[in-house]
């Protein structure tokens, strides 16, 4: 294995036993002696520890650990988590009716704040990653109710599960990696070809950056050219598991997806059609007249 890969995915163990160990110290939130300022600085460690993991996740473009992971933190003290990369919404996960406002501003650095909703009272924590955030509303514990041990105990089995995630994640990676000179496969649609080894795109010869949700969306549309695929259709694939995904988040996927495409060669938008009342297909650069300029 490449050096470099294998550093990464033993970074997905390491980030996933951290994570773990870290849901066990922002559980013992639900001591009803805790302090204010203890849960507070409890509940940074805790955000700061989900936070340095989910960026490793995202960069290995393993969001379905990442979504896992979201949701561990909801058995824990966590009520709300969203993760934001290159301005998109990664994750997005709840307890109940939670749904906190969107943030209008990204601050420049960690922020806190207290809020107070359906007679709970939770601490926002905003945590700035490199290319987005980690945001989260933990909820502040009240006097009695559940006993210090047993929260303590669901974090310490989490520690071991994430662990468990994070080994099998390395283990797996370790028997796929292709050997030398082996080349994945190839999508072309014409000018338009995506490598899934390399997850390298190009239109017309020009390189195209995309987020880990752009790239599935057009290798989506990609592997069957002209295959109109409705809203339920891409969001069964690119949402399998997310309980709050719905049409709007598709129109804005697919709306960053032409622009970014557009940004590369202009009038590459018209790459992605739509077709009115049934979803969206994706034309060859040659159908729509697009050259490289």
């Amino acid at each position: 294995m490449n050096p470099k890969k294998r550093i990464r995915s033993l970074g997905l163990v390491l980030g996933g036993l951290l994570l773990g160990v870290a849901l066990a110290l922002g559980l013992l939130g639900g001591r009803p002696s805790m302090e204010e300022e203890h849960f507070l600085s409890r509940g940074l460690d805790y955000v700061a520890a989900f936070a340095a993991a989910a960026q490793s996740w995202i960069e290995e473009e393993d969001l379905g650990t990442l979504e896992d992971a979201a949701r561990f933190m909801l058995l824990g003290s966590a009520a709300f988590v969203e993760v934001v990369w290159d301005g998109e919404t990664v994750v997005r996960e709840a307890r109940g009716e939670l749904s906190p406002p969107p943030l209008r501003e990204l601050p420049p650095e960690t922020r806190t704040s207290f809020h107070s909703e359906d007679h709970a009272r939770f601490l926002e924590v905003v945590y700035p990653l490199e290319r987005g955030y980690v945001r989260a509303w933990l909820e502040v514990p009240t006097p009695g109710g559940v006993p210090w041990w047993l929260p303590t105990a669901v974090g310490l089995l989490s520690a071991l599960g994430l662990g468990a995630i994070g080994g099998a994640l390395y283990l797996g990676y370790r028997r796929s990696s292709p050997g030398p000179g082996k080349r994945g496969s190839l999508v072309e649609v014409g000018s338009l070809t995506i490598d899934e080894e390399s997850k390298e795109v190009r239109l017309c010869g020009k390189p195209v950056k995309l987020s880990p949700k752009q790239y599935a969306l057009l290798l989506l549309l990609a592997r069957e050219p002209g295959k109109v695929f409705s809203d339920r259709d891409i969001l069964r694939e690119l949402w399998p598991d997310s309980r709050y995904a719905n049409s709007k988040d598709v129109k804005q996927y697919i709306y960053l997806l032409r622009r970014r495409l557009g940004e590369v060669l202009p009038g590459a938008e018209a790459l992605i059609a739509t077709v009115p009342g049934f979803g969206y297909k994706l034309l060859s650069p040659e159908e729509i007249g697009l050259t490289e300029r």
